[in-house]
């Protein structure tokens, strides 16, 4: 047997044995609500989280303004987290604290940040053959300026929809949301009907006083026969409402 064979052999196996002594791990991390409301009159907001699990697991939590690979240490944002670090045991409730520190933010709209909670599970001593995976989540924080215009509930509303007639690189239609609210509006779920079949998009975030591109899994043609736009909307109390909009063409 050559030694080129012999080298592949022994990787393959040490692949194997990896793979045998990794573990299928579950997030344990609960975490209430799905984004986050800051007030500007609020003097702190209160994230509440847990451990539904077995074990102990380390909880680092940190804010960003979208970018999801800024390094941590290097962010400076408005706000402060704290803690950044913690453990919970194992079926154990807390809570996290953000505070605004302050700095000026746009008055006449809501702005977006990010908290990251990054979920590491322990280390043991019988650990070192096995494979750890840490779960990272991201959910919005919304700060929300004293005396917008309108209700945030109904910010759906002030978007008018229509779609690009210059098609993308790829041939695929961009589908534009123009919004005259001053607050982001979130949509879990929207659905182009009309023509042949639905075109169906997920985890749309509109901005205040701005147009949207949005791409769509379709070719200009396809997309050109819907007349309707079908959403759910997510509003203030983390519930999801119904509705639907005309297409302007």
């Amino acid at each position: 047997m050559s030694r080129t064979c012999l080298a592949w052999i022994c990787r393959c196996l040490s692949m194997l044995l990896a793979m045998t002594f990794a573990t299928c791990a579950q997030a344990a991390l609960s975490i209430t609500g799905t984004r986050f409301i800051y007030p500007a009159a609020t003097s702190a907001l209160t994230v509440r989280v847990g451990n539904t699990g077995d074990a102990p697991i380390l909880l680092q939590a940190w804010l960003d303004k979208g970018d999801t690979h800024a390094d941590p240490s290097h962010l400076v944002v408005p706000f402060v987290l704290s803690p950044p670090i913690s453990r919970l045991d194992p079926q154990q409730r807390s809570a996290l604290t953000v505070r605004y520190t302050g700095e000026a933010l746009p008055a006449d709209r809501e702005s977006v940040f990010w908290i990251n909670f990054l979920e590491v599970p322990p280390l043991t001593a019988t650990d070192s053959n096995v494979l750890r995976l840490a779960y990272r989540m991201r959910m919005k924080l919304l700060y929300r300026p004293a005396g917008l215009s309108g209700k945030a509930d109904e910010a759906i509303r002030q978007v008018a929809w229509s779609l690009d007639q210059s098609p993308g690189p790829d041939g695929r239609s961009t589908l534009l949301a123009t919004s005259r609210a001053p607050y982001y509006v979130s949509i879990p779920q929207l659905e182009l009907r009309g023509g042949v079949q639905s075109i169906s998009v997920q985890g749309i975030t509109v901005e205040p006083f701005g147009t949207t591109r949005i791409a769509l899994p379709a070719s200009k043609e396809a997309a050109a026969k819907a007349t309707a736009i079908h959403y759910q909307v997510a509003i203030d109390s983390g519930e999801t409402l119904s509705g639907s909009a005309r297409l302007q063409q």
